[in-house]
């Protein structure tokens, strides 16, 4: 849920399809707007739903992996859960499968400074 401009919705789309998975990636942009990510991903077998959402599509998923840009509160994702859909986040699926411990490094300033030291 929300393939994005900057490539998260893409490379958690590209996993899943190299996991044997059926995708299906949702939008609320149109396909104009997300020419650049949609380019990424032109040769893999993926349903798109463009340009608006389906609530049958969160109650009738496997899992749903949600864009961090994503509200809580949006109603999809409440559908979702209300049919018992699990959903996770990108970064989640990252640090569970992550082959050796990972360092997250965050905020405003400094960053490059401390993954430097580390």
């Amino acid at each position: 849920m929300g393939l994005g401009l900057f490539g998260g919705g893409v490379a958690a789309t590209q996993y899943f399809v190299k996991q044997g998975a059926r995708v299906l990636v949702t939008d609320l942009r149109k396909p104009e707007d997300l020419r650049e990510s949609l380019a990424l991903l032109e040769s893999l077998p993926v349903e798109y739903r463009l340009g608006e959402h389906q609530y049958e599509d969160f109650g009738q998923a496997n899992l749903i992996i949600v864009n961090p840009g994503v509200p809580d509160s949006s109603p999809y994702l409440m559908a979702a859960q209300k049919a018992g859909v699990p959903i996770d986040t990108e970064i989640n699926l990252v640090l569970q499968h992550a082959p050796a411990p990972v360092i997250g490094i965050t905020g405003s300033n400094g960053k490059s400074t401390t993954t430097a030291m580390i």
